[in-house]
């Protein structure tokens, strides 16, 4: 039998999963919709970006890591940071894959979405709603 702990934990992984895919798809359904009306991959990025973000962050605290606490100053604020740090590296790196290496704007963005989501998992987890995570 799985431990009570071990558990939560799994559905919160599965939860978090899932939420990342909803971000994922309105992230890149943004991001497509807008280069395609002609709009700077970067700006696209920015405005997408958001999108999944406001998305995750609801998701994330009213489903996967529910437990009925308030939103606190500190929690939003961790939430901000680590979206920030995912957010600039994204443009960075669509930045150097995009003008310095040729790669064509969506091609880039898989990849660079790879390594945010990494980014994202662990700092949401371990940081932002860490209080509601643990038993």
């Amino acid at each position: 039998m799985i431990a009570k702990g071990n558990r939560q934990s799994l559905v919160q992984f599965i939860k978090f999963n899932l939420v990342g895919v909803l971000n994922t798809l309105v992230d890149f359904a943004l991001f497509t919709l807008l280069i395609y009306v002609g709009m700077h991959y970067l700006a696209a990025q920015c405005i997408a970006y958001a999108g999944g973000v406001t998305n995750s962050y609801l998701c994330n605290k009213k489903w996967t890591f529910a437990n009925g606490s308030r939103t606190t100053a500190a929690q939003f604020a961790r939430f901000a940071a680590v979206n920030g740090v995912s957010f600039a590296l994204s443009l960075v790196l669509l930045y150097l894959l995009g003008e310095r290496f040729g790669v064509h704007p969506l091609a880039a963005k898989v990849g660079v979405t790879a390594i945010t989501m990494i980014v994202n998992f662990t700092g949401t987890k371990l940081w932002v709603f860490r209080n509601e995570s643990r038993s």
